[in-house]
């Protein structure tokens, strides 16, 4: 990427055959630049994110849609014109970082060129509207369908965290449903991806039926058949396809079902159709898919509150179900290794429970994940000491006689570097997620009961004292007696909760009877690379590829190109959320609680306004017409064939 971006090596871009361009061109994947931050950033709030000073995934979904089109632009200023591949590219990308207006602008440029989109192109642009703006911000938290998201996405200007997929006279089922029949009146096979993106289109709205007709006419599952039986050998058998067709499922179909059912309130449908179709068809239930029904039942176990409480409350779970699902992914024949988040959902249960045996059961098995992600960290950042000829037990200076800067400018040096940030990340999305169980056990007041003295006395000094790498200085909790408050330098907000410069490690205490922690003493990584940058020559520091270690998880790459030619999705601009020097009460107020005060006045003045649409909060202006539902979505399902 850096060595297409820069100035020097432009002309060369510009006068590259056109087969070897589309080769490197490709190479620059979505699955390399996109797909693992996308998945690390999941299941992390923003907030979060900010406070740690970290790069936000807006940040760097955008900067990866900004260097493409500046790559096309420098190939396009020599005169060339883009073919079928590289637009075919360009729109697997938009794809991938959720860009629906990206991948509007790349179509148009397709139809200019007069490059005639195959199945893939078409699968890509449908899956951008499907999954616009959906990994970023809060958008990621709206996806499930209720009829308060679905009169908040038929507005024709939709506020921050729904600005994604629409619904009613937006209705992203109608757009999808387009671009599919457009596909097949051109001679276009509908493969697998096709019939799953007018499948998520059909849910996005809220329309059932329509997912469950995909279903049926392609494979011929009849979910409510499957429902309705308890033997599933009564069941019709699937449309029978051979493995190298198209139209077999995969991991994508099981995925997509699973999402689909989940997103709108339906975990049975979704377990029992994702069950049914891997054994009919043969194929494993991947990892991804038994995560999103753990992440879709968790959120429909939690507690609803507020005007539109009673209809949220539909398809509820209670927390027994979370924990026998997570019992049949972890056991034979699926053998799901349990994850951090996985802890973080049977955690959070126990706690709404008060059940500490269980909470600190998950959080101890939390910590010793972390411990091997840091175990995988500190061996990839080996490989890249041994590039720089740094040998722990020396402390002088790294001579520039031991580097070699032919390795450090290499592609294996280069992807060495990569492999380390990646769990450079995953080892911070996890200390965050610790921070997060450590809160949880703090503030938590009723453990051992309303008046039973144990938890302050006993427990609480203990947990402090395990525990205490991941609280801040300064924190309250609350006693029989009143409330107690420890001040201190250090408090919640702050990017770092801990003094040291060491990683934060579990303490052994006198109950706990654990040794020493092995990680115990190490420097943390930034500080490493702060002592380790002071002893380099100057010119290896200048180097692109040692810049994203020395700025660490907030690096921030320089734009190339002139102008910025991708403005992006993004609520903010690259870097914008790292402006803050530090999260504060002040800052608290100006982006979280002044922005929900202000939603919070609009909405009671709608209320007020207009009472017919709030029949639950006037009843005795009720309006006679029924109420708009998901299920009444304006675009009528329509039929298509499979060419």
């Amino acid at each position: 990427m850096e060595a297409l971006l820069d100035p020097r090596y432009e002309q060369l871009v510009q006068l590259l055959p056109q087969s070897v361009f589309v080769e490197v061109f490709r190479l620059l994947s979505p699955a390399y630049f996109v797909e693992p931050y996308r998945d690390i950033h999941r299941p992390l709030h923003p907030t979060a994110v900010a406070i740690k000073k970290y790069r936000s995934l807006s940040s760097i979904l955008g900067t990866y849609a900004h260097n493409l089109i500046a790559i096309v632009h420098i190939r396009q200023s020599a005169g060339h014109i883009m073919g079928l591949a590289e637009y075919t590219h360009l729109l697997d990308c938009a794809r991938s970082i959720g860009d629906a207006e990206l991948a509007d602008n790349i179509w148009s440029n397709m139809h200019e060129d007069e490059v005639i989109p195959d199945v893939h192109c078409y699968n890509y642009y449908m899956a951008a509207k499907v999954w616009d703006r959906a990994y970023a911000g809060h958008e990621k938290y709206h996806l499930r369908v209720t009829p308060f998201a679905y009169r908040k996405r038929r507005m024709d200007a939709p506020n921050p965290g729904w600005q994604g997929h629409g619904t009613a006279g937006r209705s992203v089922r109608k757009e999808v449903l387009g671009i599919f029949n457009e596909m097949v009146a051109n001679g276009n096979q509908a493969d697998e991806a096709s019939l799953v993106n007018v499948l998520l289109a059909a849910s996005r709205v809220g329309y059932v039926q329509g997912i469950k007709s995909v279903l049926k006419t392609a494979w011929n599952v009849d979910v409510d058949e499957l429902l309705a039986q308890n033997d599933e050998s009564l069941v019709p058998p699937v449309t029978e396809y051979d493995r190298s067709s198209p139209l077999h499922p995969s991991g994508a179909l099981l995925f997509a079902v699973a999402h689909a059912f989940g997103t709108n309130s339906d975990i049975a449908a979704a377990l029992r159709t994702v069950n049914f179709i891997a054994s009919s068809y043969d194929i494993p239930i991947p990892e991804k898919v038994w995560l999103e029904l753990l992440e879709r039942s968790f959120v429909l176990s939690r507690p609803r509150f507020g005007p539109d409480a009673k209809r949220d409350r539909k398809g509820k779970v209670n927390y027994d179900f979370l924990g026998v699902l997570v019992q049949t992914m972890a056991s034979e024949p699926f053998n799901v290794r349990y994850t951090i988040e996985m802890h973080h959902v049977l955690a959070k249960c126990a706690w709404d429970r008060a059940r500490l045996r269980d909470f600190q059961h998950h959080m101890r098995a939390a910590y010793d994940l972390l411990q091997e992600t840091r175990r995988d960290l500190h061996r990839a950042r080996r490989v890249i000491q041994r590039g720089l000829g740094y040998k722990p037990s020396r402390s002088a200076p790294v001579l520039p006689s031991s580097i070699n800067p032919a390795l450090l400018q290499s592609a294996k040096y280069a992807d060495a570097i990569h492999e380390y940030e990646i769990f450079r990340w995953r080892t911070a999305q996890q200390t965050i997620f610790m921070e997060r169980f450590a809160k949880l056990l703090l503030i938590h007041n009723r453990w051992t009961g309303r008046n039973n003295p144990v938890w302050e006395r006993h427990l609480l000094p203990q947990a402090l004292e395990e525990w205490r790498d991941f609280v801040p200085q300064s924190f309250s909790y609350s006693t029989r007696g009143g409330q107690i408050a420890l001040h201190g330098k250090i408090h919640w907000g702050h990017a770092r909760l801990t003094a040291h410069k060491h990683v934060p490690t579990r303490r052994p205490t006198v109950e706990n009877g654990i040794a020493l922690d092995e990680g115990r003493g190490q420097l943390d990584d930034c500080h490493f690379w702060d002592q380790l940058q002071e002893s380099l020559p100057q010119l290896v520091r200048d180097l692109p590829a040692l810049q994203r270690l020395f700025q660490g998880l907030a690096w921030e790459p320089e734009l190339h190109g002139g102008e910025m030619v991708y403005e992006g999705f993004a609520p903010v601009e690259p870097g914008a959320l790292h402006e803050q020097a530090e999260y504060s009460q002040q800052y608290h107020q100006e982006h979280i609680q002044q922005p929900r005060q202000h939603t919070q006045r609009h909405h009671q003045r709608h209320t007020q306004q207009h009472p017919q649409e709030h029949p639950q909060i006037y009843p005795r202006q009720r309006p006679q017409q029924p109420h708009v539902s998901p299920q009444e979505d304006p675009t009528i399902p329509g039929e298509f064939s499979i060419a």
